[in-house]
């Protein structure tokens, strides 16, 4: 449904928000950002040679410790560190104990604390911080047949790569940082039961690896705790977000571009926008994280003489089950009701329909059921294929004025104004002639176009 309010507001600035999810879930995001991403590094052992793990050919235990770290977080909030041991020896791994330190030229500086573990090995560490101590349960081996070559991923494998793989186990380590320094060096040991000073086998593995906190005014990332609240920053498009965190950690990432605002492209059809584009991904949020009491908020400042402001918001793509010859239905609990447009996904489209740039008006919508027509007063479009479909909503926010709150400040308070009673809501305020501060509160994960 394309509501004639859109068309009364073309005149003011347009701040478009691409969410990703429906506002009665969370999670999945269409097009999650990949600044931050797990890096791997692999250990080797304890003897002088520093044998890269698994040592075949080498008189010790063939296991390897992996320590991933995640590059690009802020220096305040939180970070991720995984410790992965991996079998490759016929007998089982007996008691693995790891322990991982970390400095930054004062081990004061990096300000990290031990906040959670996900994982089967039990972790403790001083509350000064560090060093944190996982004992895991027993490894098993690969048997007698086993074969140990060189380092391979953790099941499930790759095509092309066969066994033997190792037998891994992994345990990730949630700590808060308050970081005075651009980096944090950790150092990382695996030693087994029957590690012993004189020994037969070698069988302590080592490992070290940076971790660089993020220094792109433009994005800003963080591991959002349990329990509090986290804002992104992107300092440089004068432009944040802010949420809460859920029942356990979770990656979340803010990436800002700014287009060129002469060509800004088209938001929705018959609608332009600015140009600056802000992606938020918080699609590891658990679900239920965000809602109507506990929302999203995004704050911009818009190049803009008015605070005739409207948002278009695409959520994140959901499964649609069809009834020929015109009608899509999504999954319980979801609704496309509210929706103005829907996109489809390339390889999960209904025959007949162009997938994602390809925009369509929603029509005849109910809570259960829609149609699809390519104007706002179209006819449905018939189509075919059985599934499976998967689409995303498109939704105006501000053209109604249920959608609208007021009283927002021209400068974002910290902590941030109260939310509106009902969300989905944007308000607007003017910071001078030329500029307005907006804000958009909503109960789905997602991004903010401009």
């Amino acid at each position: 449904m394309f509501r004639k309010g859109v068309r009364r507001l073309t005149l003011g600035a347009l701040l478009v928000a691409m969410l990703a999810a429906l506002a009665a879930a969370t999670g999945g995001a269409a097009g999650p950002l990949t600044f931050v991403t797990p890096t791997p590094t692999y250990s080797h052992d304890g003897s002088p040679d520093q044998n890269p793990c698994p040592g075949p050919g080498v008189n010790e235990r063939h296991y390897c410790l992996v320590l991933t770290t995640y590059n690009n977080l802020k220096k305040s909030g939180g970070v991720e560190v995984d410790l992965t041991l991996q079998n490759y020896d016929q007998s089982t791994l007996s008691n693995p104990v790891t322990t991982l330190n970390w400095d930054s030229g004062d081990n004061s500086l990096a300000g990290l604390a031990l906040v959670s573990t996900d994982g089967p090995a039990s972790c403790s560490a001083p509350l000064t911080g560090g060093p944190v101590v996982c004992t895991f349960p027993n490894l098993p081996g690969l048997g007698s047949g086993a074969v140990v070559g060189a380092h391979k991923p953790c099941p499930p494998l790759p095509p092309g790569i066969q066994p033997p793989a190792p037998i891994c186990s992994t345990v990730k380590l949630f700590f808060s940082v308050k970081a005075t320094e651009p980096d944090v060096s950790f150092t990382a040991t695996a030693d087994v039961k029957e590690s012993q000073p004189n020994g037969a086998n070698v069988d302590q593995q080592r490992v070290a690896a940076d971790m660089l906190f993020g220094t792109d005014d433009s994005q800003d990332a963080t591991i959002a705790l349990p329990g509090g609240s986290s804002e992104l920053d992107a300092p440089a498009r004068k432009s944040s977000v802010t949420f809460k965190g859920g029942s356990a950690p979770f990656l979340a990432q803010l990436q800002a571009v700014q287009e060129n605002p002469t060509t800004p492209g088209v938001c929705f059809p018959g609608i332009n926008c600015t140009g600056l584009t802000l992606t938020t991904d918080l699609h590891l949020a658990p679900t239920g994280t965000f809602s109507a009491t506990n929302p999203i908020l995004w704050t911009a400042v818009v190049a803009a003489n008015n605070t005739n402001v409207v948002a278009v918001h695409n959520y994140d793509a959901v499964s649609l089950t069809s009834s020929a010859p015109n009608t899509l239905s999504p999954p319980q609990g979801t609704s496309f009701a509210n929706c103005d447009g829907v996109t489809f996904e390339a390889g999960k489209t209904p025959i007949g329909l162009q997938p994602a740039p390809q925009v369509y008006f929603v029509v005849k919508a109910t809570n259960t059921s829609f149609q699809v027509a390519s104007s706002a007063t179209g006819k449905p479009l018939t189509f075919s294929g059985s599934a499976p479909f998967s689409g995303s909503c498109i939704r105006i926010i501000g053209d109604q004025k249920t959608e609208r709150f007021t009283g927002c400040p021209a400068v974002p308070p910290t902590p941030p104004a109260p939310a509106p009673a009902v969300v989905p809501a944007i308000c607007a305020a003017k910071i001078n002639n030329s500029t307005v501060q907006v804000y958009l509160y909503d109960s789905a994960n997602g991004g903010v176009h401009i």
